[in-house]
């Protein structure tokens, strides 16, 4: 054996020892559209929705990353995403309008991420994610121009391989008079943990190995009440939530492996 194959079947055995963690059912949580979507009706309610998110997720002891939208940071919010830092978790860019680049040009749309990446200074975290909104990357040359830039920035794309789809439940939520949405919550919230349920089950099914979930959220209305039912959920089903920054590194690690693998079964046959 050539000492190429040797070393080649070494760094295998390496990941096989390192990678414990593939048999481990593991899950980052992302939270889209920061500081906060949703109605007010009270002169604090914005600051208190925003609190009962922060403090579920922090009570539960768990990893975040929220993706700002920075043309919507109002009065007084800033000291909220400073507040969520500060706690721990993580802030990523989201454009500055929550622009979808399958609908404008590259020039619009980079524009538009000239103007968060000069907002945000100073309050992303490292290393730096990006959201697409919509999760539109655009196509053709739009994608290759907006990777670009991207790159350049020292952006990395965030991924979802769990999306909860809870716009869908909140658009309900909203749907009811603001007196009688406490009536309605919980049959509404329970029929979004079922959704999400389900999206786990068919996540699992399409993975060959145990990738690192990666679950989109938003910083909703009806996440304000139901992101700690959530995470249980989660925890129920056997997952460990772990920080984006670790499900990249992690996923990073086993596609290598993959290819190590695939290199020595090459030179196996």
């Amino acid at each position: 054996m050539s000492k190429f194959h040797i070393a080649l079947t070494g760094l295998v055995f390496t990941f096989f020892l390192q990678n414990s963690y593939a048999n481990e059912r593991l899950v980052a949580l992302t939270i889209d559209d920061l500081p906060f979507v949703g109605p007010v009706h009270s002169k604090n309610g914005e600051t208190n929705r925003f609190m009962q998110l922060v403090n579920q997720i922090e009570e539960r002891q768990v990893s975040a990353t929220g993706f700002i939208i920075a043309g919507s940071i109002g009065k007084g919010q800033e000291e909220l995403l400073t507040y969520f830092k500060q706690k721990g978790f993580y802030l990523g860019n989201h454009t500055y309008t929550h622009i979808n680049l399958n609908r404008v040009g590259a020039t619009k749309y980079l524009e538009d991420l000239e103007k968060s990446e000069e907002r945000l200074q100073g309050l992303m975290t490292s290393p730096k994610y990006f959201r697409y909104p919509y999760l539109a990357e655009g196509r053709g040359n739009d994608k290759l121009l907006v990777q670009e830039y991207l790159n350049n920035h020292n952006y990395i794309i965030a991924p979802v391989s769990i999306d909860s789809k809870d716009y869908k439940f909140n658009s309900r939520l909203l749907a009811v008079n603001w007196r009688n949405r406490e009536a309605r919550l919980n049959d509404i919230k329970n029929n979004y943990l079922s959704y999400i349920d389900k999206q786990i089950t068919l996540a699992e099914k399409s993975h060959k190995q145990n990738y690192p979930e990666i679950l989109l959220v938003h910083a909703n209305l009806l996440n304000s009440y139901a992101i700690g039912d959530v995470i249980d959920l989660f925890k129920r089903r056997g997952y460990r939530f772990i920080s984006l920054d670790e499900a990249m590194r992690i996923k990073k690690d086993q596609d290598l492996e993959k290819e190590l693998l695939r290199k020595q079964a090459l030179i196996t046959n």
